[in-house]
Order: C-alpha cells, then sequence, then structure tokens
C-alpha cells in the first residue's frame, strides 16, 4: 500500500499524470521531499534491522517490496532510475551497520550471561 501511494504521489509531484495536467505548488513540492527523506530513512532502518523487521523472509515477499521501494525513493524524479552502483551502496551500508548492531547485541548478551566478565 505505502508502494502504490509513493508511486501516485510521486507521479502526481513529478508532473507524469496521464491526462498531462501539472497542478503542485511548491508548498506540495516541499512536503513531498520532507515525506520522501523520512520515508528513506525508515526503509534503510528496516533494511539495517532485518533479522528483527522480517524474520525468516516473513511476510512473504517484503523484504524484496521494501528494497524495491527503497529504489523508488532514491529516484530523483519517476522517470530516472538511480543508477545500480548508488543502491548498492547504500545497501552496502545497511547491511555492514546491520552486523555492527548484530555484534553488539551478541556481546552484551555474552557479558550478561557471563556475569564475571570471562568469556563463554
Amino acid at each position: 500500500l505505502i508502494h502504490y501511494s509513493f508511486a501516485f504521489c510521486a507521479s502526481h509531484v513529478h508532473g507524469n499524470r496521464p491526462d498531462g495536467v501539472g497542478t503542485v505548488t511548491h508548498e506540495e513540492k516541499d512536503k513531498f521531499q520532507d515525506i520522501k527523506e523520512r520515508l528513506r530513512i525508515l526503509l534503510e532502518n528496516q533494511i539495517t534491522n532485518f533479522r528483527y523487521c522480517f524474520p525468516f523472509g516473513r511476510p512473504e515477499g517484503a523484504l524484496k517490496a521494501t528494497l524495491s521501494l527503497l529504489e523508488r525513493v532514491l529516484m530523483k524524479d519517476i522517470a530516472t532510475p538511480v543508477p545500480p552502483e548508488d543502491v548498492r551502496g547504500l545497501i552496502k551500508k545497511c547491511l555492514e551497520t546491520a552486523a555492527y548492531v548484530n555484534y553488539t547485541r551478541l556481546s552484551a548478551e555474552a557479558k550478561i550471561e557471563g556475569g564475571d566478565g570471562a568469556v563463554q
């Protein structure tokens, strides 16, 4: 639903409507950019925490849809695709952060379980 809503709003803001009518104010464009940025941050957070947002690949296809939506959010306009290396770089950054988050959580759990500071 978010994907379709974003696509509809993006096509409206960028003026790619089927009827060719474009009546978007500067305020609407600014608001769209703010929402787009918030959505990008949310999607990056979901990808970084994929183990908890999409445990065992559930719901089915949600991670793939999230990656697809992120790619659309990164587009400058509706007709210009984002270079694959930009998307790949962002996903790499998210996965590096995810590895750090997982390491931090595991090391914190090991300290709690050890109690005496000895490595378990």
